[in-house]
Formats: C-alpha cells, sequence, structure tokens
C-alpha cells in the first residue's frame, strides 16, 4: 500500500480529472478537503467515473460554498474504492477560486 495525496487549485467554469487511477492499481479513496478561496458564495460539483460501467457518480452537486469555507470528508480507513482507469472529476462555478487536496491509498493488483 501507498498514500498519494494530490493538491489542485482548480481552473474555474472547468471540469477537471483530478486523478486517474493508473493501470495495475487500485485506490480507496479516503480524504477530500475543498476549499473556497475566492469571494461570495460558489458552488463545486465532485464526482467519480467509475471506467467499469462508463458512468459518472455525483458525490457533491453543486455543492455550494460561502467565502472561505471547506468541505471535508474522510472515509476513516474505509473510503470509495476505485479500480484502475477510475478518476475523480470536479467541477467549479464560473468565476470561482477553489482548491481541492484528495488523499488516496494505492494498492497494487498486478
Amino acid at each position: 500500500m501507498r498514500l498519494l495525496s494530490i493538491g489542485k487549485n482548480l481552473t474555474a467554469g472547468t471540469e477537471t480529472i483530478v486523478y486517474t487511477v493508473p493501470q495495475g492499481y487500485s485506490a480507496t479513496w479516503d480524504l477530500l478537503y475543498a476549499h473556497n478561496a475566492g469571494s461570495g458564495t460558489k458552488h463545486l460539483s465532485v464526482d467519480w467515473y467509475d471506467s467499469s460501467a462508463a458512468t459518472h457518480i455525483a458525490v457533491l452537486e453543486q455543492y455550494s460554498f460561502a467565502s472561505k469555507a471547506y468541505f471535508q470528508f474522510s472515509g476513516n480507513g474505509s473510503g470509495v474504492v476505485l479500480e484502475e482507469g477510475d478518476q475523480i472529476h470536479m467541477t467549479p462555478e464560473a468565476g470561482s477560486s477553489f482548491g481541492v487536496i484528495c488523499t488516496l491509498k494505492l494498492e497494487r493488483t498486478i
């Protein structure tokens, strides 16, 4: 097992693929920290792309954040299990300024 944290400043109004599970691995998505660093209330959508089903599953759908507010979920060791090719996508509202951190536990499957 290997812990991995990914941090990104998201581009406003644009869907960003924050992470793709590499071939030969599975991952447990254990932490999401999202922060509205801008002024004014803005929303953020977060989804899991399940590559085996070719579908997006909403984790947060246009979740509103007041200025300087944050959101955190932690699986405490039992988060969302992602298989190879699965992705984490995030789309912030136009004109927003969001920073995010995701922590995953990577496991080699082959």
